[in-house]
């Protein structure tokens, strides 16, 4: 050990001896290391920590405010397990209502939301008027085509979107407000079960409205939707 070197001794340290202790006064270190080798053991000296000065505010603020945590690796799920993202319509409608989709992002929702889409021509072309198109159908719409289907629980087939042929107008196919949609039992039922009659349309078409301002409006092969 050089000089100067300090043990500090534990309780139970191998080389104490209750029979050496008890030669010389207590706490007394003998003369030099030889007198320590002669007893059979090196001389241990306890020496009491020095004094820490205190912290400043400054420093103990300094220390508050380190905080350690353990990093987290977050989970993956399966690609296998993975599933469509459901529409939420509280967020869509009404602060994203206003917005328009794409045919292919238009097609993926209602999909997603468990309504199937249906050309004659079998086409989505905008300009073609015996295509369904639903290029730059608004975002509310396609929410609110997807809402009724889950009030109704009915199946729906979209027929008609965005696509020339339609009338014109402020409201109209054209601009992304109103969809077609196919006659059946349950959604006809559902319709004029759960809407409130609004009259006659021009052309002779009976007109359903609901709560929220969609006009159903009775056409002979079709309904034809407004969603306002």
């Amino acid at each position: 050990m050089a000089a100067g070197d300090e043990i500090t001794g534990t309780p139970g340290w191998p080389f104490s001896d209750s029979a050496d202790e008890q030669e010389g006064p207590a706490n007394e270190p003998p003369d030099d290391w030889t007198t320590a080798r002669m007893h059979g053991r090196a001389q241990l000296t306890v020496i009491d920590p020095p004094a820490m000065a205190p912290r400043s505010p400054a420093a103990r603020s300094a220390k508050s405010r380190v905080r350690t945590r353990v990093a987290r690796i977050p989970r993956v799920r399966p690609r296998g397990a993975l599933r469509r993202a459901e529409v939420d319509l509280t967020r869509v409608l009404p602060r994203f209502g206003a917005m328009h989709m794409s045919h292919a992002l238009a097609t993926d929702w209602l999909r997603s939301g468990g309504v199937r889409t249906k050309s004659t021509g079998n086409c989505s072309s905008k300009h073609v008027h015996h295509c369904t198109s639903l290029d730059s159908v608004r975002t509310g719409t396609i929410a609110r085509m997807i809402e009724l289907k889950r009030e109704s629980g009915c199946p729906i087939m979209v027929t008609g979107g965005t696509e020339a042929g339609h009338a014109p107008g402020q409201y109209s196919h054209g601009n992304g407000y109103k969809l077609d949609i196919s006659h059946n039992t349950c959604i006809d039922r559902h319709i004029t079960r759960y809407h409130a009659k609004a009259g006659v349309r021009s052309d002779g078409a009976r007109l359903y409205r609901s709560g929220s301002g969609t006009v159903f409006a009775d056409e002979s092969d079709h309904w034809d939707i407004l969603f306002r």
